[in-house]
């Protein structure tokens, strides 16, 4: 095997792959993961990507969790009020990769959504994208991708009263807009921020440049508390001290 020959320690392979094991092994790859971190990343998608039916003859520790039925938002009633009118946002995280492996699995299980909101102008309107993460949601949890306006007005639509979401943005620079635009957002997560030219690394998951500096340092103003952390077993990090770093060495370049 390829595997065994000398020179190729760090090479992992992994068979009989899925589109969902696809998807999750391209977002790991954009975060600058190892060969090792995708192959991890994707295990789990591919024991969730394998059902069988009838579901009794799944071992026990396989069978799959039913679906709620989804609720179709746009079949309801505008003004009809469901629970308490109000949408839950359980958590919110900025990732590049936004729905991958670690969100659709250990976050996931975490939170317990039943709904992942992408809210992205950009991603919205890429139908490619769009597609591919919804089609990447877990078990039991609808996935939805909407712009930031939509996003600001769901926020007040009492049709989501029963909704408890998680939400994930691609930069700070739409979290910041979807708060100026009325999303009341008081903590987030940061998970990932990934490399691009002019940004320095400032963590081996976290790379900044001028604005998403000044736009975090905004937020910060807003009031907006950040835990910077992959997963939830991980230790938050100090973003004030990934600041002062990101500000020193783009100083330095300038």
């Amino acid at each position: 095997l390829l595997l065994d020959e000398p020179g190729h320690e760090n090479w992992v392979a992994v068979g009989g792959m899925n589109l969902p094991m696809v998807i999750s092994a391209y977002g790991e790859r954009m975060g600058g993961g190892t060969a090792a971190e995708v192959a991890k990343a994707i295990y789990p998608e591919a024991k969730s990507g394998v059902c069988v039916k009838p579901e009794s003859l799944a071992p026990a520790d396989a069978a799959p969790v039913a679906a709620p039925a989804p609720v179709k938002q746009g079949a309801i009633p505008e003004g009809t009020v469901l629970g308490d009118g109000h949408i839950k946002i359980a958590h919110v995280r900025i990732d590049t990769r936004l729905l991958h492996g670690q969100v659709a699995t250990t976050w996931t299980k975490q939170i317990n959504p039943n709904r992942i909101i992408v809210v992205s102008d950009g991603v919205a309107h890429d139908e490619l994208r769009k597609t591919m993460i919804e089609q990447a949601a877990p078990p039991g949890v609808h996935a939805n991708v909407v712009p930031i306006k939509k996003m600001a007005e769901v926020v007040k639509d009492t049709r989501f009263g029963d909704t408890k979401a998680m939400l994930l943005f691609e930069n700070p620079q739409d979290l910041l807009k979807a708060i100026e635009a009325g999303v009341d957002i008081k903590e987030v997560n940061i998970g990932s921020m990934a490399h691009s030219k002019g940004k320095v690394v400032v963590t081996n998951a976290v790379a900044m440049g001028d604005d998403d500096v000044k736009t975090l340092e905004a937020l910060k103003a807003k009031g907006v508390k950040f835990e910077v952390r992959k997963v939830p077993s991980d230790s938050s990090e100090d973003l004030d001290a990934m600041l002062k770093k990101a500000k020193a060495e783009l100083a330095a370049q300038a």
